[in-house]
């Protein structure tokens, strides 16, 4: 290709591009594709064998097992990903093996020695979730570590880990703690700004960590608990799939969390709520952003959605999606907004609430909680309302008749109704990169 190109334009401009060129061309470039570019000229030889990301990916794994996906070439794939690391020169900052259709298998571990031996910055590991790998005590003496991620795996500490001083960022997914492992885990992690446990089984949650700012849950667990120390804690989400011990507390939880900023709930922690609070009896004051997944149908999910609403007073933003069913509405939950006084004050920092409704064979709950947020709402800017998807035409216009007709008490709102198809985020200043059907 590089003599091609030097007959016809009497240079090889391939080869005099400049290096930090061809380095940025490399990293856009799939691992196996950057190997082959070592043929084009002398200058591009090795020029591959310093990049700084290296990754293995699906596509990589594809390539290497060979045509027979039933019988995967296991010892090609990693005959392949030994050469690369053979022929590496200079830092690794970023890896990734990303290879979901892989299971557990013993070469995994001289991968992670390789890595143990390398100034690595960042580590993203993913394999079979049905098939856990045991995650090598060498590992942990990758002390230059600033971001970890690690799926599908079982993790024991060793006794003489010292902790990651420089970790920023650690993320768990379906991964299985043994006794005491993950308190001890994190409590070595003093630089933490942003922690993530999805899927996993944790008996105790006592978070103390001084950086922290951003911190998601789904699993199982049988306490939790954020220490004083957390106190730049701004974001805080838990999501489905969330179980906790029947001794759990929800009021407790939040009296931990005096400087939350962002709060998002699934239905199984609004489940937990149910019964648990009452109006402004939580310490909420900092609160802007709530999103919350909760079912209209039920008169008790209503209530704990107006007792976090009305327990924060600084309220900018309220996303609420409305769980669906097929079940019968509780009678009592569509006058239940009407016959409860909790709002003896106006929303006076509510600028933006986007509310996405469920399939229910009575939709007058729903209506009722946005008519609810429409008159007392007296800096309301926009009001999102998106139906749900199999809503036929002829409902949708309904529900927009009817959404119109209320009473608004900020003379500026402007009620966005979006298409079904929508996947947009809460805007506070536009509808922008919304499919809008109606704005009113």
């Amino acid at each position: 290709m590089a003599k091609k190109l030097g007959k016809s334009s009497g240079s090889d401009r391939i080869s005099n591009l400049p290096s930090e060129i061809i380095d940025n061309i490399l990293i856009c470039l799939p691992i196996h594709e950057a190997v082959r570019t070592s043929i084009l000229s002398k200058k591009w030889r090795f020029q591959w064998s310093s990049l700084p990301h290296l990754v293995f990916d699906d596509t990589f794994y594809q390539r290497s097992i060979g045509p027979s996906v039933s019988k995967p070439n296991i010892t090609k794939l990693f005959l392949n990903i030994f050469t690369v690391l053979l022929f590496h020169q200079g830092p690794i900052l970023n890896f990734t093996f990303n290879l979901p259709s892989l299971r557990s298998c013993p070469q995994i571990d001289q991968v992670i020695l390789y890595l143990s031996r390398n100034e690595v910055h960042e580590i993203f590991f993913e394999i079979d979730p049905r098939h856990y790998y045991k995650i090598p005590l060498f590992l942990f003496s990758c002390v230059t570590l600033r971001r970890l991620t690690l799926s599908s795996c079982s993790v024991t500490l060793p006794l003489t880990f010292q902790g990651f001083a420089n970790l920023i960022s650690l993320r768990f997914e379906f991964v299985d703690f043994k006794t005491n492992v993950f308190e001890t885990f994190i409590s070595k992690c003093p630089s933490l700004e942003t922690l993530f446990i999805i899927q996993s089984v944790i008996d105790n949650l006592h978070i103390d960590i001084p950086y922290l700012k951003v911190f998601e849950f789904s699993g199982d667990f049988k306490s939790i608990y954020f220490g004083k120390s957390c106190h730049h804690l701004s974001t805080v989400i838990f999501n489905e799939g969330f179980y906790a011990d029947g001794a759990f507390k929800p009021k407790e939880l939040f009296k931990s969390l005096p400087f939350v900023e962002h709060l998002r709930l699934g239905y199984e922690f609004v489940y937990y709520l149910i019964e648990e609070i009452m109006p402004r009896e939580l310490s909420l004051g900092c609160l802007r952003v709530l999103e919350l997944d909760i079912a209209f149908w039920y008169r008790n999910d209503i209530y704990t959605a107006l007792c976090l609403i009305v327990s924060a007073p600084s309220l900018e933003k309220l996303h609420i999606w409305s769980f669906a069913t097929d079940g019968e509405t509780d009678r009592h939950a569509a006058e239940f907004l009407e016959e409860e006084k909790l709002l003896d004050h106006d929303l006076k920092k509510l600028r933006v609430v986007k509310m996405e409704t469920g399939y229910t064979k009575a939709i007058k709950p729903e209506l009722d909680f946005i008519k609810f947020i429409l008159a007392g709402s007296v800096e309301l800017e926009k009001m999102f309302v998106k139906p749900y998807k199999e809503t036929v035409a002829a409902e949708r216009h309904r529900m927009l008749k009817k959404i119109t007709r209320f009473r608004r008490a900020s003379k500026k709102a402007e009620i966005v109704y979006l298409d079904s198809g929508d996947s947009g985020e809460v805007s506070s200043d536009s509808s922008e990169g919304y499919d809008v059907d109606y704005a009113c």
